[in-house]
């Protein structure tokens, strides 16, 4: 009963489908494999990839909800570029 108490109290609702949150909440947050929760804003980096445990109008949201952005994807270099010609 405690749990449910707290899942009402926290910011931002449920998904909409595995895979998307509602227009009006369209900032997607879920745990991290390490137990981290972080969001992605729309547009970002694996935004569309990204699985929402909870949806959140706002970044604000996000954030009072113990959530922290994701990090920007980190380029590659191609091993191409590594060879000397």
């Amino acid at each position: 009963m405690l749990l449910l108490v707290l899942a009402l109290q926290r910011p931002g609702v449920p998904p909409d489908t595995p895979w998307s949150c509602p227009a009006s909440h369209p900032v997607k947050g879920y745990l991290s494999e390490s137990g981290r929760r972080i969001y992605h804003l729309p547009g970002s980096a694996w935004y569309e990839e990204a699985s929402p445990e909870r949806c959140y109008a706002t970044e604000a949201e996000a954030l009072r909800d113990g959530s922290r952005p994701a990090r920007s994807p980190v380029p590659r270099q191609r091993t191409d570029d590594l060879v000397r010609r």
